[in-house]
C-alpha cells in the first residue's frame, strides 16, 4: 500500500496536448480534468504551483504582475474542488493562495518558515499531513524555489521528487504540477501551466 491509504480508482480525464497547454483565462485546459473529491481514503490530489510575481527583498508582497497571476490562480481552481491550501508563511505565498482562499471560504494553513532549513525534511512532513488529514481531497499547496547562492533545494522540487517526479520541477511561475496519488503503484504528474509567461522568468 502507497504510504498506507487505501484508494479506489483514479477518475482523470486527460488529452495529449494539456502538458503543453496554455491557460490565459483559466478555463480552457482545466476543463479537461476532473478532479476527484473521493471519500477520505482514497484518491487524494496535490497542485503544486510556485509563489507568484514579487520585487527583490527578503519576504516582499506581490507586485502587479503577481496579483494578476494570483487571480488567475483563483479563476482556474474555484470550481476544482480544492478543500485545503498549504503556504509558507511568507508574505508572496500567502498573497498567492489568498484570493483562490477567500472565494473557497477556506483559511491558508501556514507553515513556518523555519522548515526551509531542511526541506526535504519539509517536503516529508507535507507528503504526511496531506495524506494523513485530506486523504481523498483536493490540496493546493504554494511553494518556493530553492536558492543557486546558497545551493539549496526548494520545497517545490523537494515535494516534486518525494512523489516521484522527475525532470525538470514546477519551478516557473506560470508551471502548475497537479500529482494524483494513488494507494499503490506510481504517482501520475500532470504537467501544465497557467497564465501567461511571467517577465521574470529564464525561456526554456
Amino acid at each position: 500500500m502507497f504510504f498506507g491509504i487505501r484508494v479506489s480508482a483514479v477518475r482523470l480525464r486527460l488529452v495529449a496536448v494539456l502538458a503543453a497547454a496554455v491557460l490565459s483565462t483559466g478555463c480552457d485546459v482545466l476543463n479537461l480534468i476532473s478532479f476527484s473529491n473521493s471519500p477520505p481514503g482514497t484518491t487524494t490530489t496535490l497542485v503544486l504551483v510556485r509563489h507568484a510575481e514579487r520585487d527583490p527583498g527578503l519576504d516582499p508582497p506581490l507586485n502587479a504582475e503577481g496579483q494578476s497571476r494570483a487571480q488567475v490562480l483563483k479563476d482556474v481552481l474555484s470550481e476544482r474542488g480544492v478543500n485545503a491550501i498549504f503556504s509558507p508563511e511568507l508574505i508572496r505565498n500567502m498573497q498567492t493562495a489568498e484570493p483562490l482562499a477567500q472565494t473557497l471560504g477556506i483559511t491558508v494553513q501556514p507553515w513556518i518558515v523555519a522548515n526551509y532549513v531542511n526541506t526535504a525534511a519539509f517536503a516529508d512532513a507535507v507528503v504526511d499531513d496531506i495524506l494523513a488529514n485530506h486523504a481523498g481531497q483536493t490540496v493546493l499547496f504554494v511553494g518556493n524555489i530553492g536558492s543557486t547562492s546558497l545551493g539549496t533545494t526548494g520545497i517545490n522540487e523537494e515535494l516534486y521528487k518525494r512523489l516521484g517526479g522527475t525532470g525538470r520541477p514546477p519551478n516557473r511561475y506560470q508551471d502548475m504540477y497537479i500529482a494524483v496519488i494513488p494507494d499503490s503503484g506510481e504517482v501520475r504528474w500532470i504537467k501544465t501551466i497557467y497564465g501567461p509567461a511571467s517577465s521574470l522568468d529564464t525561456p526554456l
